[in-house]
């Protein structure tokens, strides 16, 4: 019998197809992140392992799991995963990100039109009780998304996402990524442009590009203040990307208009931050793709890839060490 360990709860759906194929369950029903003990006895006669981006996997974890031949990411991004330490114990890592992603996509154009909108400020204006003081002042003035030119940081799956979401809108879209994407650039009707001109030349800067070591502050302070001072800056990729503390510096001087945040270099955001201070930005924590639709999609997509690997011997979509799972698939 092919044993899967959840180290979280994801919809009940997931667990129903794993059943109907015989598979022996085991869930994590505590706090938010399963102790080492746990993971060691769970893992001891495990053949899969089910993750979220908030549990590291690591030598030590997999250490634990002699008999593991799969990890499973129930998310998008993956640097909580060492894939080089996956790799040499013959483990086969793929994830599930295209429910998210698509749920990420409409989360980003929620916080620019939120941001340029001004809608949480209208809405403390209302509950404030200032609206009978008389017409909106000035600092409800907004700005509108029509004719706006947005940049996109970053061309992976999510990235395709959002750039499709602003297409249909009729904007502007051009992009960087660290490898130039010609069928997205055909396809989307995309214009490519380096970095630093994308960063001058957008009204609207939306960072997607995945986090790595090469990424760390990839948005630092230079990079900032190449940016008009009425565009606005969006992350909804990994809080490391962008500098925090030049952030801060850019919304607090008026290098930049306002960012909008769903990730943060420190999570849980301390409500003494001094983000949290200022009234030109947008947070929302790390709920982008928590959308009841994406995780009940992705709670399905993951449960059919394991059937996939251990009943079809079939490889899943989203891979990211394709040979060793080639190889664990001749082996099964």
């Amino acid at each position: 019998m092919v044993k899967i360990v959840f180290a979280t709860r994801i919809h009940r759906v997931a667990f129903e197809i794993l059943r109907k194929y015989g598979f022996e369950v085991e869930v994590y029903e505590g706090g938010r992140y399963p102790p080492k003990e746990w993971f060691r006895e769970k893992l001891i006669d495990a053949d899969a392992l089910v993750v979220t981006p908030m549990h590291r996997v690591d030598e030590e974890l997999l250490g634990y799991g002699p008999r593991l031949k799969v990890v499973a990411l129930f998310g998008s991004g993956y640097e909580n995963i060492d894939i080089d330490a996956c790799s040499r114990r013959k483990v086969c890592v793929f994830r599930e990100p295209e429910a998210i992603d698509r749920a990420v996509a409409e989360h980003v154009l929620a916080l620019v039109l939120s941001l340029m909108r001004k809608v949480v400020e209208g809405d403390r204006y209302v509950r404030e009780g200032r609206w009978s003081e008389g017409p909106a002042p000035r600092e409800l003035l907004s700005s509108s998304l029509e004719g706006k030119k947005i940049g996109i940081v970053g061309m992976g799956l999510l990235g395709r996402y959002v750039a499709q979401l602003f297409r249909r809108l009729g904007l502007e879209v051009m992009y960087w990524s660290r490898r130039r994407k010609l069928d997205v650039e055909e396809n989307l009707g995309l214009q490519y442009v380096e970095l630093d001109d994308l960063l001058a030349q957008s009204d609207v800067v939306i960072v997607t590009v995945a986090y790595t070591p090469e990424t760390h502050h990839l948005i630092d302070e230079r990079r900032l203040r190449k940016m008009k001072s009425s565009a606005i800056l969006v992350n909804v990729s990994r809080g490391g990307v962008v500098d925090t503390n030049a952030l801060v510096k850019a919304l607090s001087e008026g290098w930049i208009r306002g960012a909008a945040l769903d990730v943060f270099e420190e999570e849980p955001l301390p409500p003494d931050h001094p983000l949290t201070k200022l009234r030109n930005v947008v947070l929302t924590p790390h709920i982008a793709g928590y959308t009841r639709e994406a995780m009940i999609e992705t709670s399905r997509s993951l449960a059919e890839d394991l059937v996939r690997i251990f009943i079809e011997r079939k490889l899943p979509k989203h891979v990211l060490n394709g040979d060793v799972c080639a190889s664990i698939l001749n082996a099964l």
